[in-house]
């Protein structure tokens, strides 16, 4: 929870503008808190004389005999409402003078101006929604892709996180009840396997873990992938540079090392952003700042997803061994691609239908694609290369951790479930191991922005195991 601001619990009618800021068609003000209704019978006329709750009502709104704008009112009674208060939206006429306006009138008479995030705090506050619902409504409003948006809509509206770790958190505690049972009720003569309890403590790290590698899917997702365009000097990087971003971002010269730093550019796939880095070419030189710029470009390839290595077709075999030599011995864990440029320099190559296919250099399998950047042959294949890199399936039927939160409070329940794992294969003492499960417990609540009560292994005993009948 340190990461999060924590608002005083007073009872001031809040209000603030709810739609983005700026000039549009409609704009919407929203007010909540005890004195919601009646601020607004203060500054909204109708022909009903009567504010009907959860309908549409017609009016203007008018202060000291000044008609400020004809608007929609509805009216939200407690607990009925996104705060769990009497919450009241304004939908005015999207004039900034006309929202200031508003939103003074509402001051004057007795509202204040909302602190940021403190409409969704109140729906925490008063249980309309959970910790991680209220997470979930920043990453919808963020989503910049198809991909973001599900995994927000995941946790915001199916809650498939929510249930997921709440799994977990039960079987932590049934083992910590188990063990409680064991030390402090050893009358009742209630025995569980010690086998079956290992395999829940198996189970309970596989889901940790799985859990915790989804995060780096979901960084993906957030950030997108890095491709850095890498290869011999003059065969053609900087031209596929701009052939991909459709930009003459970087120098194009037939004078070798012409790139010395790296230039960046992206492309959208899908909506999926992708980050080229054309880096110097890779050769022996005797300029010092070539070789900076070639130093830079192995710190690149470090930091990269995928890796374009570009060569000229003509001289295959050759920048072939290269690849094995300078680059595979550094580097043979990262996905390469293998791009033979310069078709257009081969008559009989480049009528014919050039389709990704399969190298094998020193027992790994890599994909390889013949291409004429200049004349834009074989680019397409470039494209549905990189479609199959969009992680687009992997969260049809997962779950994922987007949350730098959620990941560090998972990663230190992991921590303590690993270490009561080795403890209980070496039948340590149980009251140490339920020291260690109540820490990984506090762990798992403090992603709810709940804290880890006794009472609930204790009720958790006498309903699992039936103490005293």
């Amino acid at each position: 929870m340190n990461n999060y601001i924590i608002y005083k619990n007073d009872n001031d009618t809040i209000t603030a503008i709810s739609s983005p800021l700026g000039i549009g068609a409609i704009s919407i003000i929203r007010i909540s808190g005890d004195k919601s209704i009646k601020i607004i019978k203060k500054i909204f006329v109708n022909k009903t004389k009567k504010i009907y709750k959860e309908k549409i009502n017609l009016g203007i709104i008018k202060y000291n005999k000044e008609i400020i704008d004809k608007v929609i009112i509805i009216y939200f009674k407690n607990p009925n409402s996104y705060t769990g208060e009497d919450l009241v939206e304004i939908y005015c006429h999207g004039s900034i003078y006309i929202q200031n306006k508003i939103i003074k009138i509402i001051i004057k008479n007795g509202g204040r101006l909302a602190k940021k995030g403190e409409f969704t705090y109140r729906a925490y506050f008063n249980k309309k929604i959970t910790l991680l619902e209220a997470e979930s409504v920043l990453d919808t409003i963020k989503c910049e892709n198809k991909i973001e948006h599900k995994i927000a809509i995941n946790n915001l509206i199916k809650n498939r996180l929510y249930k997921v770790l709440l799994k977990i958190q039960k079987i932590i505690l049934n083992i910590l009840s188990y063990i409680e049972v064991k030390l402090d009720f050893i009358e009742e003569n209630i025995n569980i396997s010690s086998k079956k309890i290992y395999n829940k403590i198996l189970y309970v790290e596989k889901k940790l873990k799985k859990l915790i590698n989804s995060f780096k899917i979901s960084y993906i997702i957030k950030k997108g992938l890095y491709i850095s365009i890498i290869g011999p000097v003059n065969s053609g990087k900087s031209t596929l540079m701009n052939t991909l971003i459709n930009e003459d971002k970087s120098i194009i010269s037939n004078i070798p090392g012409t790139t010395r730093d790296i230039v960046e550019g992206n492309i959208l796939i899908n909506n999926f952003k992708f980050y080229l880095f054309d880096t110097a070419g890779i050769r022996k030189s005797r300029s010092n700042i070539e070789k900076i710029g070639i130093k830079k470009t192995f710190k690149n390839i470090d930091k990269s997803n995928i890796i374009f290595y570009v060569f000229d077709y003509n001289l295959l075999k050759k920048n072939i061994k290269k690849f094995k030599k300078k680059i595979i011995n550094k580097f043979f864990k990262k996905d390469f691609l293998l791009i033979a440029n310069k078709i257009d320099l081969n008559n009989n190559l480049k009528k014919k239908k050039l389709k990704i296919r399969k190298i094998k250099i020193k027992k790994n399998i890599y994909n390889i694609i013949f291409i004429s950047a200049k004349k834009k042959i074989g680019i397409k294949n470039i494209i549905d290369y990189l479609k199959r890199k969009i992680p687009n399936k992997r969260i049809q039927n997962n779950i994922l951790i987007n949350n730098i939160r959620h990941y560090e409070e998972l990663r230190q329940t992991l921590k303590y479930i690993k270490k009561i794992k080795k403890d209980y294969l070496k039948q340590k003492s149980l009251e140490f191991i339920s020291i260690d499960l109540r820490r990984s417990l506090k762990f798992l609540y403090n992603i709810h922005g709940q804290n880890f009560d006794n009472n609930d292994v204790l009720k958790n005993i006498f309903t699992k195991f039936c103490i005293g009948k």
